[in-house]
């Protein structure tokens, strides 16, 4: 009879074990889904027995990332053109720097120099008192060469054109006639502005004033230069240095107007060639990257932007957008490829050490498309979706913190809410 009143008690056990691994399961479903009060208490019930994986609310600057491949080297290149009739009687080698006066190349054995600026020369200067942007190119390097030629007439002031057939001192300090508009025409200055402004060729076989009627005086401008007696002369001793005719007169094809220095990338002509075609094409001398980028991604990318360059070696660098191209090329026009736009870093540093030791190549080139400073975050596993919406923390003991996410970047989020601080210990997936 002991026997037979023992033999239930193994039943028992087994079915305490059941009811057990039952409110086990309950728990953990508690932990997936949360439906008010009880779930609450059921999950705190839970983390007293079960290990938890928690991180910490930090404050730290937040960025998102947009990593494009890209390509070292001297930037885009562009083709330089001869305007003067004539035979290349030479030029440069690949990869020779011209600055600043030096020589482009030779057409019938006279030199064509490189000038800086952004206006090319479209008409030639000849005549005392010429105005205009090309005016100012040539005043500028003559200035920038060493070349003493005199005060230049301010801005506002009226500059008379005096044609070439004047004759003038090759002194310098000479400059063309100026006058205010009473002066000039005897009346307001918005009477004697000239509608147009004259050219050579207009005052061209012009004799005396009383023979005949004198170019109208032209107001200068903003930006603009004037064809002085001081600026002709010092043209002359330049020209007579690098070997030219000292003619005092600088028209297209006498000189190539480029941005800055360039480094020569190929050759597209040989000597004996026509000059009148492509001659060479030329980069920038400063080491920089290039990025193709569809045209319809630009919206993370403005001029200005700093970026970080993983260079060949793995190392990095920092630089900054300098320029996009402005006109939309298809990747592939044949093969209806998408449009694409050439983005320009210039590096911060292009002379560190890294950057001169790094063949031309492939990098990789990281835009910062979104960033935010000073902010909580944490690890976007410890996010828990509500089921009405929204999102929250959950503290260790099971407490739920609701909150506002802001930046998601590299595995974080940004996060803020009235009980959210920096330091609080949140629960996070493993």
């Amino acid at each position: 009879m002991r026997r037979n009143e023992a033999s239930p008690r193994p039943r028992r056990r087994l079915l305490l074990t059941v009811s057990g691994a039952s409110v086990v399961l309950a728990i953990t479903a508690g932990a997936v889904v949360w439906t008010g009060r009880h779930g609450q208490e059921s999950r705190a019930s839970a983390d007293e027995r079960v290990h938890v994986t928690t991180a910490v609310v930090e404050r730290a600057d937040l960025s998102d990332t947009l990593t494009l491949g890209g390509t070292l080297g001297h930037g885009r290149s562009r083709v330089v053109r001869s305007g003067k009739d004539g035979l290349v009687t030479w030029l440069p080698r690949i990869g020779a720097e011209v600055t600043r006066g030096g020589q482009m190349f030779r057409v019938n054995d006279n030199p064509v120099p490189l000038l800086y600026g952004s206006t090319p020369l479209y008409r030639t200067l000849r005549d005392e008192g010429t105005v205009g942007r090309d005016v100012k190119v040539l005043v500028d390097n003559l200035r920038k060469l060493g070349y003493d030629f005199g005060e230049q007439p301010e801005v506002g002031s009226w500059v008379r054109l005096r044609p070439a057939a004047t004759p003038t001192s090759d002194g310098a300090g000479a400059e063309g006639e100026t006058a205010s508009a009473d002066a000039a025409s005897g009346k307001s200055g918005q009477d004697a502005a000239p509608s147009a402004r004259p050219t050579a060729a207009d005052s061209a076989g012009a004799g005396s004033p009383a023979a005949s009627p004198s170019p109208a005086p032209v107001q200068v401008r903003r930006g603009e230069g004037v064809l002085t007696a001081g600026v002709i002369a010092a043209l002359k001793r330049w020209q007579s240095r690098t070997g030219a005719a000292a003619t005092g007169e600088l028209g297209p094809g006498d000189a190539i107007v480029l941005s800055g220095a360039v480094r020569v990338g190929g050759l597209l002509a040989e000597p004996g060639d026509a000059a009148g075609g492509d001659l060479l094409s030329v980069t920038s001398t400063v080491r920089q990257v290039t990025v193709p980028l569809k045209a319809d991604a630009t919206g993370s990318v403005r001029r200005g932007n700093k970026v970080t360059v993983t260079l060949p070696d793995n190392s990095t660098v920092r630089g900054h957008v300098t320029a996009l191209s402005s006109d939309a090329q298809s990747a592939d026009q044949n093969a209806g490829g998408e449009p694409q736009l050439t983005v320009t870093v210039g590096l911060d540093d292009p002379d560190a050490g890294p950057v001169r030791d790094a063949d031309s190549g492939s990098v990789r080139v990281g835009f910062t498309s979104a960033a935010k400073k000073d902010v909580l975050v944490v690890p976007v596993g410890a996010l828990l979706a509500l089921s009405e919406g929204g999102y929250a923390l959950q503290r260790p003991g099971g407490r739920l913190l609701p909150v506002e996410t802001g930046l998601f970047a590299k595995g974080r989020v940004e996060v803020s809410g009235p009980e959210i601080s920096e330091g609080l210990r949140v629960v996070t997936a493993s």
